[in-house]
């Protein structure tokens, strides 16, 4: 058999690289040298007939030609991908540099909505808004609020620690503790922000959720001060028309304790998800601060009174935007939340 000429073949296969102009150039040069019965098909079978001596080194040649050829291919192709690429931006560029003819101004959250208008109603009677951390120490968050150490509260379960001396706050009432410590008269603050809690996550809790909650003490305050002031707050958020009821309820740091519900909005009190079939939703956790809360901050209960509640605010707002699920509140939909507000 006549021999194959590996260095004639490899002049062959240079020159036919070299007119590959494009793609359509390079898909003819991989059917002609690596198809079926392209010119590498036809060269490892005419190998078989040569003598063994010559096999292998003339195998070894064209494995390496092969090679060649295939990097070949394999760098034109994201060459020519990359220069297709460029000319579809070409097509797409716009300069960032210059102004925008939409600003596309963004909206406020509806939590932070519902938090204005609250203390738009508030304001009349003079309330001071005050911050606090959300890593607390147990002394603010359980201890100073009449919340004992067996309190299920305090178990790893429903509270995060993220040291053996601090916890995420589980409520922003650590915020009331901190002001009442003051020592000063009157105290009158409203507070609001983040709470975290390991709750199972449904269509009205999550393990992170808003609340906004406010302390009065004061001499002569009452239960039907405090009443009053959550029917302002509620008829003002949601209307004179939506029906309030207050349900007895046990808050460690409040005595006597009470909760403010109001007829759910999303089924018209007939039962949902939401209220868990019962027609209503509670609204708030309410009360006449206790006692011992008040003797922890050198406050004598003989001389003055408070009062405190502590609103859901993400439950707020679900019932205000007619939201079925909380969750929808914080999935960062631009569309859903610009179509609230």
């Amino acid at each position: 058999m006549e021999a194959i000429h590996v260095e004639k073949i490899d002049k062959q296969l240079d020159l036919a690289l070299k007119k590959v102009a494009s793609e359509s150039d390079l898909e003819a040069l991989r059917a002609e040298w690596l198809g079926r019965d392209g010119v590498f098909t036809k060269l490892f079978k005419t190998v078989g007939t040569l003598e063994q001596g010559k096999k292998i080194e003339t195998s070894k040649k064209l494995n390496q030609l092969k090679s060649k050829l295939k990097e070949f291919i394999s760098m034109k192709r994201e060459a020519f991908s990359a220069k297709k690429q460029e000319r579809e931006l070409a097509k797409e560029w716009l300069d960032l540099s210059l102004p925008s003819r939409n600003p596309g101004l963004g909206a406020i959250h509806p939590i932070r909505l519902v938090e204005r208008k609250i203390t738009s109603l508030l304001r009349p009677f003079g309330f001071q808004v005050v911050e606090g951390p959300e890593v607390e120490s147990e002394y603010y968050c359980f201890d100073s609020l009449n919340i004992p150490k067996h309190h299920p509260a305090r178990d790893m379960q429903d509270t995060f620690y993220v040291d053996p001396e601090g916890v995420f706050r589980t409520h922003t009432t650590s915020v009331q503790a901190r002001e009442l410590e003051k020592g000063n008269l009157p105290v009158k603050v409203i507070s609001y922000g983040r709470a975290y809690r390991n709750e199972a996550e449904d269509s009205s809790h999550q393990s992170m959720f808003h609340q906004y909650e406010l302390v009065w003490v004061e001499k002569g305050l009452t239960l039907s001060h405090l009443m009053a002031l959550l029917a302002h707050i509620l008829h003002g958020l949601y209307g004179r028309d939506r029906k309030i009821r207050f349900v007895p309820k046990y808050y460690p740091y409040t005595e006597p304790s009470i909760g403010a519900q109001i007829d759910c909005n999303l089924c018209e009190n007939q039962g949902c998800s939401s209220c868990k079939g019962s027609g209503w939703v509670t609204m708030v956790g309410a009360g006449m601060v206790h006692e011992n809360v008040l003797k922890e901050f050198n406050y004598d209960p003989r001389s003055v009174t408070g009062l405190a509640f502590g609103f859901g605010t993400s439950r707020l707002a679900s019932q205000f935007y007619n939201m079925p699920n909380i969750k929808s509140l914080y999935v960062n939909d631009l569309r859903q939340l610009r179509s609230l507000v």
